[in-house]
């Protein structure tokens, strides 16, 4: 059976879990693995295709997200030395301090950048993030995670079938499974960023 589309994966989770009386909630249990493959406490699915980069002028402490905003891969400073970076802190570790200055830390609070210290000029920030694909639905056939691994869906599926009919092994072993594959994915991601060779980042330069 291929797994092209929400259609064949619908048809999937039927054939796998044996389950037909729970047809009419295969839905839910999609949009679940959704959910849990972006945000679980393992591994989270970050690959090349769901990278993107914005760039933004500073207006003061705060600034917006981009649209459609999951996790920050790096934010860096444009100044007249190249790009700096700007280092991640959870907001109750942000080191924020009064005045101006060039902004070293950053956190995320609700919909919004927050920087250390207010920026002493305008710089243009540049933004690397990963935004979650289109969530998958009957009029919306596929994403590029359904189109490169199909697997991660029908694995987290039934993950969360399981979960529902309190079926504890099943349960386990799914989650196993959608784990080992979006560790697969991510460590594949990696290597077509890096390729073979070690990489060395120096802060505040760029290659």
């Amino acid at each position: 059976m291929s797994l092209a589309n929400y259609d064949d994966l619908v048809k999937s989770i039927i054939s796998w879990g044996h389950r037909e009386d729970l047809n009419d909630l295969i839905p839910d249990f999609i949009a679940l693995a959704e959910t849990e493959m972006y945000n679980n406490e393992g591994w989270q699915l970050e690959t090349r295709d769901m990278e993107l980069v914005s760039t933004a002028p500073t207006a003061g402490l705060y600034l917006e997200l981009p649209p459609g905003f999951e996790k920050a891969r790096s934010i860096q400073l444009e100044t007249g030395n190249g790009l700096v970076d700007v280092k991640f802190q959870a907001p109750e570790q942000l080191p924020r301090r009064p005045g101006t200055g060039q902004p070293r830390f950053f956190s995320v609070i609700g919909n919004e950048i927050e920087f250390n210290v207010t920026p002493d000029t305008a710089y243009t920030i540049q933004i690397q993030y990963y935004k979650k694909p289109e969530p998958l639905t009957v009029t919306n056939q596929t994403n590029s995670v359904m189109t490169n691994h199909p697997n991660i869906y029908l694995f987290g599926a039934l993950h969360q079938m399981y979960l529902y009919t309190q079926d504890g092994e099943q349960t386990i072993t799914y989650f196993s499974k959608m784990q080992s594959v979006i560790r697969g994915a991510n460590k594949a991601a990696k290597k077509a960023r890096y390729g073979a060779a070690p990489y060395m980042r120096v802060e505040g330069v760029t290659p």
